[in-house]
């Protein structure tokens, strides 16, 4: 895995694609901000407690998320149960429905107009090391994050994604809360929990929307969206009655730590951020609680202006890299992903290979074989899939490309090309479609679809049958008698949700520019 890793430090040769003003190596099909969405959906479906190449094994990696794609990495266990990322509706009233923010930093004079309170909350901590990380005299050490999932303060715009969804969040609540009758003194507990549970549903309804009509659509092999994209898709892997409960389906190794890791090959090296700045992949994955809190909160040049990571309104947006088996240099970035065995070798790369390694997962030729059975008309689509003496061949040819990267043995080639690991593979059969890296090819959409849609389906909002105005209805009809989102619009694309946001959370003359 060492040596593989190495050989995927050779920089891919894209094909030039139609789009003249980008980069061969960028994915017009995709703007930036999916390789984040992508990130909070990761979040949002796997929490283990430790990574399977640091603990070296299977025995602390249970999945502890238990309800997949119900936001619970933005909502945790509610206003009882996760207290502290939610702020207190009022001065001299312990209930919460609003998820906590904090105020963005200003490096320069503060504007008097626009809404400070864009960065997530942060706060600092008794330090019990000895070691004090603030600046004396200028700043306190944020050193934590007040957020459900700690990994939704990784970097700058995981941060800035998570406060997008927080800002929608509480606008919800000021909806509802504007339509509701007083309920008196004595029903003041639960009307502002039936509130807050009203916005959770609606903002739920409106991210399953975008999961399934946006993102999926974008990054999945066509023929494989159109086969499950529908209200009743025909799944391959789902547990039967008598397999239901907690033994019953779990997110499977070989979504978490192969297939979906195909997100890492979409980072760019690069970032324009907003009007303001422009900042590299490695300044980018160290501003956070953990690694810089001294310079926390986020200042005026961190706050994602987000027609840069969305196409909004005809702007040009940072696009994706193209997927394939290549990874940007930032994410060998030896402060954030330092060398933890006696390879010494630094970065993602190699974590997600030998993870993959120790996660006994099925092999390539395995999942073929059986999806095969099942699905011929799948296999049959791709040349990669159904020929296996061509896969290892195109599979040989490649990693003997290169030779001066990675040192490869013939062994090591006769190796990977008959048994290669399950994110390189699907990061090379990415790369050998007709479109070159525009989206994942039908193995790894398969495992993607089937995770994804698959926990869709087990949520009686999202079904994929209705308008979003029938879902919200639905979910606001558990909670009140009249419709309270009735004035919302049909939101299904991460471009609407920012659009909405913006006017509903009053953004719209926000300095730096939101939208």
């Amino acid at each position: 895995m060492h040596r593989l890793s190495r050989r995927m430090d050779a920089e891919i040769k894209w094909p030039q694609h139609n789009d003249a003003a980008a980069e061969c190596w960028e994915n017009p099909l995709v703007p930036s901000g999916y390789t984040y969405l992508l990130q909070f959906v990761a979040h949002d479906l796997v929490h283990s407690a430790i990574p399977i190449s640091v603990a070296g094994g299977l025995g602390r990696t249970a999945n502890a998320r238990r309800a997949p794609l119900q936001l619970e990495t933005l909502f945790g266990s509610g206003p009882v149960g996760t207290p502290h990322i939610y702020a207190l509706d009022a001065p001299a009233d312990d209930r919460r429905t609003k998820l906590r923010l904090g105020r963005m930093r200003w490096k320069e004079n503060e504007p008097k107009t626009g809404c400070p309170f864009r960065d997530i909350a942060r706060a600092p901590a008794e330090n019990l090391t000895g070691v004090d990380r603030s600046i004396a005299g200028v700043r306190v050490g944020l050193t934590e994050a007040l957020v459900a999932d700690p990994r939704n303060d990784d970097h700058a715009v995981m941060s800035q994604l998570t406060a997008l969804f927080a800002l929608l969040h509480n606008a919800l609540v000021d909806v509802i809360r504007r339509q509701e009758r007083d309920p008196g003194p004595n029903g003041q507990f639960g009307a502002a929990y039936k509130r807050f549970l009203c916005a959770r549903g609606a903002l739920t309804a409106i991210y399953h929307k975008i999961l399934r009509n946006d993102l999926m659509r974008r990054v999945i092999h066509p023929a494989i969206y159109s086969a499950y994209c529908g209200p009743a898709p025909h799944f391959i892997d789902r547990p039967g009655p008598a397999t239901g409960g907690a033994g019953g389906w779990q997110i499977p190794f070989e979504f978490s730590h192969g297939a979906f890791r195909f997100g890492h090959a979409m980072v760019r090296p690069e970032y324009r951020i907003n009007d303001l700045s422009t900042h590299d992949l490695n300044n980018t994955l160290e501003k956070s609680s953990a690694n810089d809190p001294a310079n926390m909160p986020l200042d005026e040049t961190w706050m994602v202006q987000w027609s840069r990571f969305f196409a909004i309104n005809g702007s040009k947006p940072n696009y994706s890299r193209r997927i394939g088996p290549y990874l940007s240099d930032g994410l060998g970035n030896e402060q954030i992903f330092p060398a933890f065995d006696a390879t010494a070798r630094v970065g993602l790369l190699y974590r997600d290979l030998l993870g993959a390694g120790l996660a006994g997962m099925w092999s390539v030729d395995a999942l073929v074989a059986e999806i095969g059975s099942r699905r011929p008309h799948f296999i049959a689509t791709s040349r990669l899939l159904a020929d296996r003496r061509y896969r290892a061949d195109t599979l040989r040819q490649w990693l003997a490309a290169a030779p001066a990267y990675g040192g490869l043995t013939a062994a090591d080639i006769e190796t990977l090309a008959n048994d290669p690991p399950l994110p390189f593979f699907i990061l090379f059969e990415a790369m050998q479609q007709p479109q070159a890296g525009l989206r994942l090819g039908p193995l790894g959409s398969i495992i993607v679809a089937e995770v994804i849609f698959g926990a869709l389906a087990g949520d009686p909002y999202s079904s994929g049958e209705g308008s979003l105005a029938e879902q919200l209805a639905r979910v606001s009809r558990e909670f009140y008698p009249a419709n309270v989102f009735q004035d919302i619009p049909d939101i299904s694309d991460m471009a609407q949700l920012v659009e909405f946001t913006t006017e509903i959370a009053e953004l719209k003359q926000a300095v730096p520019a939101f939208l």
